[in-house]
Parts: C-alpha cells; sequence; structure tokens
C-alpha cells in the first residue's frame, strides 16, 4: 500500500496579502454611484458603470483587489456617501 504524503503550500511572509473591496447593493442614486466611484478609483465611468450594474443586478460586485491601505483609501471615500462596502 502505497504511503501519500500531503504536502503543505507555503507562504512567504513578506508577501501583501491580496484582498478584495466589495460594494453591495443599496438605494442610492445611479449617478451618485458612479460618480463616487470614479472619484475614489480612477477608473472611467464606463468601469463604473459596470461595477454599479454588477452590484445592482447580483447584489454585490468586486470594485478593486490589492492590498489593504489602498482598499481601505477607496472605501473611506466611498463611504463619504455612505455606500455599504465591505473588505475581505
Amino acid at each position: 500500500m502505497d504511503i501519500k504524503e500531503k504536502s503543505s503550500e507555503t507562504t512567504d511572509i513578506d508577501s501583501p496579502v491580496s484582498r478584495k473591496l466589495i460594494l453591495f447593493n443599496s438605494n442610492h442614486l445611479w449617478d451618485d454611484v458612479v460618480n463616487q466611484l470614479m472619484k475614489a478609483t480612477g477608473f472611467d465611468i464606463l468601469h463604473c458603470e459596470q461595477i454599479a450594474i454588477i452590484a445592482h443586478t447580483k447584489g454585490k460586485a468586486v470594485v478593486k483587489s490589492g492590498d489593504y491601505d489602498e482598499l481601505a483609501r477607496i472605501d473611506g471615500i466611498l463611504k463619504e456617501i455612505n455606500l455599504v462596502t465591505k473588505i475581505e
């Protein structure tokens, strides 16, 4: 009988952990959401509209992935108009 060893995956302690900033559907005006996304992310209007459409139809959308500090900055700007967000 063969014995299989389970290999453990190692990660570098110094490597940044990639997180996601999630936008949830809410009762905000469409233009307000799109404009705030543009202000927070620097994305063009088309990209921001796509994020808003996904959040509206599916209930949530990934705004951006990256390191925590960058996402926290974007999150703060989105919360200026009380958008519902979460960093995972």
